[in-house]
C-alpha cells in the first residue's frame, strides 16, 4: 500500500485561515475524479490535483476559491472550455482550477510543462493585463503554502485592521517565498515558461524570481 500523501501546503492554508478568522469552506468530494496523469479536456489531470479533488469537491480558503468538480455541474470544466474556445494562450496550455474571487486573477496548472511523476506548475493568470502569467510553484500543494504565507502578510497589513479587507497584491508581495522553490527556479532558468511570457512584466516578474534565489 503506497504511504498516503501528505498536505503540507494545505493543511498551513487551512491553518493560517482559521488562526486570523479566514473563511475556511470545504466541500465534500462529489463525482468522478481523473486519475493522475488521465486525460481530462484532451490533456493529462495533474497528480496533486487528482488527489485533492479526491478529497474534496471545491473550497474556499481565505481569499482563494478552489474551484468545484463535480459530475453534475462540474465548474472546472464549464470554466476552462469557455476559456478555450477562442484557443488563446496561457488558456490553450493549461487547467485554471481556481480564482481570487469577484477578481479575474485565476491559478492554473501546466500540464504540458509536467515533470518526470507528471506534477504540473502552477501559474497566476491577470485577465485584467493581457493574460500576463507569472509562474507562482512547482506544484498545487506549493502554490498552496505560498498563498498560505501571502495571507499571514496581507492580514498583519495596516489596511485589513481598517476594514478587514485583503489588498495586498499577490503574488509580487511573495516574490521572496515562489524564489525558495528550487523546481520552480530550475524551469523558469531553464526557459520551460517563455512561450507563456506574453508580457513585459511575465519576463520582468521570471527575472526577479530568478535574482532572488541566488
Amino acid at each position: 500500500m503506497k504511504p498516503q500523501f501528505e498536505w503540507v501546503g494545505l493543511e498551513r492554508l487551512k491553518a493560517v485561515c482559521q488562526q486570523h478568522g479566514l473563511p475556511v469552506e470545504i466541500l465534500p468530494p462529489e463525482g468522478t475524479v481523473p486519475a493522475p496523469g488521465e486525460g481530462f479536456l484532451g490533456q493529462p489531470f495533474d497528480p496533486l490535483l487528482s488527489r485533492l479533488y479526491a478529497e474534496m469537491s471545491g473550497a474556499m480558503l481565505g481569499d482563494f476559491q478552489i474551484y468545484p468538480f463535480r459530475d453534475i455541474d462540474n465548474v472546472v470544466r464549464r470554466i476552462n472550455e469557455g476559456m478555450r474556445m477562442l484557443g488563446d494562450e496561457p488558456y490553450a496550455s493549461s487547467l485554471v482550477f481556481g480564482q481570487i474571487p469577484l477578481l479575474a486573477y485565476y491559478l492554473a496548472t501546466v500540464p504540458p510543462l509536467a515533470d518526470a511523476s507528471g506534477i504540473q506548475p502552477v501559474i497566476f493568470i491577470n485577465g485584467y493585463e493581457g493574460d500576463e502569467v507569472l509562474p507562482v510553484a512547482s506544484n498545487v500543494d506549493a502554490f498552496l503554502s505560498v498563498f498560505s504565507t501571502y495571507l499571514e502578510r496581507a492580514v498583519a497589513a495596516p489596511e485589513f485592521s481598517l476594514d478587514g479587507r485583503i489588498r495586498l497584491p499577490f503574488p509580487r508581495s511573495v516574490l521572496d517565498v515562489v524564489a525558495r522553490d528550487r523546481a520552480l527556479v530550475a524551469a523558469m532558468s531553464s526557459g520551460q515558461f517563455d512561450r507563456l511570457l506574453n508580457t513585459e512584466e511575465s519576463r520582468e516578474w521570471v527575472a526577479q524570481v530568478i535574482g532572488a534565489a541566488r
